[in-house]
């Protein structure tokens, strides 16, 4: 063997050597941190009944869930009621994080795990903060992407980064912060079968209005009244879509009565009649390219004691709110004539 051939085995052993000595010592650092394995917010696991506020920062915006005697509300939307299972839900995942793996502590790493400022350009994390009744923070953090699993275990992990310090983590389980509203409000208003409509009416500012008929409770069949001589429906569904549109009602948002404009130029007013007695009138306004209904709910002029009862019922639900909805929705409310017919060829 050569002596240059020696020469670079002894170096790559050295090399070698130094290596394995710095990975040790990485590896206690990591394995004697204290922190590791243990809560990450440990004065929230302790008073995790005590949480009264939660706050999301992201780049959509900022969202405020109140809890009070009621139950959880959002504030940006009015203190609409919150899925209490929803916020309770993301308490207690936030609760369980604990301390897994350390990462960078170089703020120009930080986009990488998705932890840079919520409010920086680009970003995607949620600043989160929970506090208790007495004000007490129970928790505040940066949370950026998930990680769908950790190795040694059969959990899933995510980044995050706490206030005051460079050093990123990943914490071992997972947080629901959704920025978006829908994602933690009280989705659905009502269910009023299909079956059970008898007429829809949708009355534009000009024109006659689109009228939709079945003739009982039974049978299967919609009709559009009024289609002129040499028209017919373009599509045979339409009809029904627009009688079967109060089923499973859901929101994306909400406000209280009188945040959203209703102008009488900008209003469109469709009317249900149930079997049974019950009259909905749905007021639909479109306000910075978003979808508005309002609803009136009454029982017709001898109507039965049951469905008296349902739309007063109905009524004390939908009459302080208004409701921010999908397009299909608010397009088969608004459906014109001329939208639902084609010349027979």
């Amino acid at each position: 063997m050569s002596r240059k051939t020696i020469a670079i085995l002894a170096i790559l052993a050295i090399c070698m050597t130094v290596a394995a000595g710095v990975a040790l010592t990485l590896d206690r650092g990591a394995r004697l941190d204290p922190r590791i394995g243990t809560p990450v917010f440990p004065a929230l696991t302790e008073r995790a009944n005590d949480v009264a506020a939660i706050t999301v920062e992201s780049n959509l915006g900022k969202l405020s869930l109140d809890r009070g005697a009621s139950g959880w509300t959002l504030q940006e939307s009015d203190n609409y009621p919150v899925l209490a299972v929803k916020a309770n839900g993301a308490v207690l995942d936030l609760a369980s994080l604990r301390f897994h793996e350390a990462k960078t502590k170089r703020p120009e790493k930080y986009g990488k795990l998705n932890l840079r400022d919520f409010n920086a350009p680009g970003s995607g994390s949620s600043r989160v903060t929970v506090r208790a009744k007495d004000g007490t923070m129970l928790a505040d953090v940066t949370v950026g992407n998930g990680k769908f699993n950790l190795p040694g275990t059969k959990a899933g992990g995510v980044y995050i980064r706490l206030p005051g310090d460079s050093q990123t983590w990943l914490a071992q389980g997972g947080v629901g912060f959704s920025g978006v509203a829908s994602d933690w409000l009280e989705p659905k208003v009502f269910h009023i079968d299909g079956a059970q409509i008898k007429r829809v009416a949708i009355q534009h500012q000009n024109g006659k209005p689109v009228v939709v008929t079945k003739r009982n409770a039974k049978t299967l069949a919609y009709t559009l009244e009024g289609v002129p001589p040499g028209f017919k429906i373009k599509y045979a569904e339409e009809p029904k879509l627009i009688a079967t549109n109060l089923e499973d009602f859901e929101l994306e948002d909400a406000r209280a009565a009188g945040a959203i404009p209703f102008p009488a130029a900008n209003k469109i007013r469709t009317t249900f009649e149930t079997f049974s007695g019950m009259q909905i009138t749905a007021e639909t306004t479109k306000q910075g390219g978003k979808n508005w209904v309002r609803f009136s709910i009454a029982p017709v002029p001898r109507s039965s004691d049951t469905a008296a009862a349902k739309a007063r019922e109905l009524s004390d639900r939908t009459k302080g709110w208004v409701y921010r909805i999908a397009d299909y929705r608010a397009a088969r409310f608004t459906k014109t004539i001329a939208e639902l017919i084609e010349p027979i060829r």
